[in-house]
Order: C-alpha cells, then structure tokens, then sequence
C-alpha cells in the first residue's frame, strides 16, 4: 500500500455518500454507469456517491500529480480501476494499492503496519 502525501478533508466521506462506519473505505471509478463508487468490505454502491466531489477531488493539481507520478489507474469512463483508494475515516489519511489488495485491506480492516 502506498500512502498519499496528502489526506481527505474531515466530512468527505460523508459529504461523498458513505453512509457507514467502517474505518477503512476504498474509493474507485467504475466505468459501467460511468460513476464514483464506494467499498467499505462489507458494503459497495455505485451511483449513490457525489460524482462531482469525487471528481474535484482526484483532479486537483497535487493529488492528480500523485496519481499519474505512480501509474495509479482509479478507473474511468473506458477502463475498470486497476487500483482504488483506501481512505481512513478517523485520520483522514489516504492509500493506494492494486483493487485485489485494496479489496483484502477493506474487507478484513487493517492496514500494513496495523491502523
């Protein structure tokens, strides 16, 4: 798992549609209804999410710089996601990792190092 250099502002989550509680939530693309998308390993939506705020957020000069520095591909309207976000709801801090890695992170809710 890769960690950003930077961090989600402390509502997004909410702001973005998360209804849950889970700590660990992975954020992605999904070109199918070309849309934002949530996993939180015991729950998934596509569509129910704030598109455009998911949207402003991974285009921001710093965090696409990230993205593209280390070939992240989050998905688009033409490719499914070959990695997704994990977002820290407590802290704020962010992930990346391949969606196979990021799905098992999510699902059992401990990141490398133990958060």
């Amino acid at each position: 798992m890769l960690k950003a250099p930077f961090r989600l502002e402390e509502s997004w989550l909410r702001r973005f549609g998360y209804p849950g509680e889970r700590r660990l939530v992975a954020l992605y693309w999904e070109p199918c209804g070309d849309e934002a998308c949530y996993d939180d390993g015991i729950t998934n939506a596509c569509g129910l999410c704030d598109n455009w705020l998911y949207l402003g957020f991974i285009h921001q000069q710093y965090v696409y710089r990230w993205l593209e520095e280390h070939s992240l591909n989050l998905g688009n309207s033409d490719e499914t996601a070959r990695h997704w976000l994990v977002a820290d709801a407590v802290t704020g801090d962010l992930y990346a990792a391949p969606t196979r890695e990021a799905s098992a992170v999510v699902l059992r809710q401990q990141l490398p190092g133990g958060a």
